[in-house]
């Protein structure tokens, strides 16, 4: 396989983005001067930028352990003692480990300092990155023409004298950049990127300038660090970020996207992209109800003079909006599970067994539903806690709250569950749906309970104010139409056991 040069943006770069991204953001803009200052976004930020440092090169496989190291290192710092204790590896190890941690969380810092100085990105500034992130780094892998695995030195903050192009598992040659292209590969990088700086939505100059860079693989080790960090210093320009690939992304997601991106669709790296930035958003939003407990006696006047300069009625405008979206997705949602129900109950019917028909229910599929004026709203409660804890979020039902339900009926009761609620504390402007499926088992007292409950959705469905109507109705189609078919699978493999 020959190296193919890089090319420009697409053609549809502008409106390749995300609509939802964009309205998060919206929301996160109109707020954060509230947050940025408070201990409580300090210490959210600071714990990002930890997991930004420790995942970064777990993926390029620097060292290894599980999610639970990582997340303790994420709460309590990054120090010997406990990656040595957590990990199992010896000390001296553990030393390296935390200085090769070290100098990834001081590039994440010092992107936060970069862009304060709006300066332009250039070829210098990416050298010194790499330089960075191999500061404790004095060698790494190489394959020799005849297939030798040897160590090479590790040139820091220059560009690759030799070919990297890895050996795939399938014995195929990946092409990197030549190095005799490389410079003239990165100064188009540079330039290109420049003259779309303005304009695009973060995700795609995030996704094409990721993807871009790592076609060239300009380094000898250490392109995948530095992609990255241009990937998350795109996004801080922008107000938003860093942007955190985790080691579960690694072979499901992140690398099918970059593989798709060679093929020459940045659409998929783009999504992912995009979702990882709206979960850091969405859980710096969820800190709004935190810091207003804590605030003292001086934030709370100045809260309150904001009231009497009629902010908090525009934020209940705002916030009203929500409730009318979520109403027409509740009906929307219901039309299209009742048309599942109706091609579900009549087929059923004459499936159902002559033994059945005679002792029990025949076969049949039923809807109901209820919206946030009904007495049975507060159905299904620990079922969707269950769903929002797996998909990490405070679910709230206090001021809204609505669900949609087909029970099918055969030789045991199997249901899909719809629900819409808001997300976070308070009146955010933020809500959500989620989806799920159970089964329904008697029990010897007469009564019923609810076991195997599962997600039906892959990613949550989240809408706000800040959305155009229009936008989020039909990102919520196909949202549905996807949870239903996972929902629907999940009963083919149940009546299939």
């Amino acid at each position: 396989m020959n190296y193919q040069l890089i090319e420009p943006f697409p053609e549809d770069a502008a409106v390749s983005g995300s609509v939802e991204l964009q309205a998060l953001g919206e929301v996160w803009r109109e707020r954060q001067e509230a947050l940025k200052e408070t201990v409580a976004f300090k210490d959210f930020l600071k714990k990002l930028q930890r997991e930004w440092a420790i995942e970064t090169g777990i993926i390029e496989r620097l060292y290894t352990w599980d999610r639970g190291v990582t997340e303790v290192l994420i709460e309590q710092g990054i120090e010997s003692s406990l990656i040595a204790h957590q990990s199992g590896m010896r000390r001296d190890q553990a030393d390296h480990v935390k200085q090769i941690i070290d100098d990834q969380l001081d590039i994440v810092e010092g992107l936060f300092a970069y862009i304060k100085g709006d300066q332009p990105l250039t070829e210098h500034f990416i050298r010194g990155l790499q330089a960075q992130f191999t500061e404790h780094q004095d060698d790494t892998a190489a394959v020799t023409s005849d297939g030798r695995e040897i160590r090479i030195p590790i040139e820091k903050g220059k560009y690759k004298t030799l070919p990297n192009n890895p050996r795939r598992r399938d014995g195929t040659t990946h092409a990197y950049c030549p190095p005799e292209l490389t410079q003239d590969e990165m100064q188009r990088l540079i330039d290109w990127y420049r003259d779309h700086d303005a304009g695009l939505p973060p995700e795609v100059k995030a996704a094409w300038l990721h993807h871009r860079f790592t076609q060239i693989h300009p380094f000898q080790d250490g392109n995948g660090r530095v992609a990255r960090a241009l990937a998350s210093l795109v996004f801080l320009k922008e107000g938003l970020f860093p942007l955190v690939i985790r080691d579960a992304d690694r072979t499901q997601e992140y690398i099918p996207a970059l593989e798709t991106a060679d093929a020459g669709d940045l659409k998929p790296l783009i999504g992912l992209f995009a979702r990882r930035q709206k979960e850091a958003i969405l859980h710096a939003l969820g800190l709004e109800q935190q810091v207003k407990q804590s605030r003292q006696a001086e934030a709370i006047i100045a809260a309150a003079l904001q009231v009497l300069k009629d902010k908090h009625h525009t934020a209940q405008r705002h916030v009203g909006l929500v409730y009318e979206c979520a109403d027409a997705l509740f009906v929307i949602a219901e039309a299209r599970m009742q048309a599942i129900q109706n091609a579900l109950d009549a087929q059923l019917a004459v499936l159902t067994p002559p033994q059945q028909a005679s002792k029990r229910t025949p076969y049949c599929a039923r809807l109901s539903s209820a919206d946030n004026e009904s007495p049975h709203k507060h159905y299904f409660y620990k079922q969707i806690l269950d769903v929002a804890q797996r998909h990490r979020y405070y679910v709230n039902l206090e001021r809204y709250r609505a669900w949609i339900r087909i029970a099918v009926t055969t030789e045991e009761r199997f249901e899909i569950v719809v629900s819409i609620h808001g997300y976070g504390h308070g009146e955010t402007g933020i809500m959500a749906a989620s989806a799920f499926t159970d089964r329904r088992v008697e029990r010897e007292d007469g009564g019923a309970e609810y076991v195997d409950v599962r997600p039906a959705c892959v990613d949550l469905f989240q809408f706000n104010y800040a959305e155009s109507r229009e936008s989020t109705v039909e990102r919520f189609k196909d949202w549905l139409e996807a949870a239903l078919v996972i929902a629907l699978a999940e009963w083919q493999r149940l009546i299939a056991a």
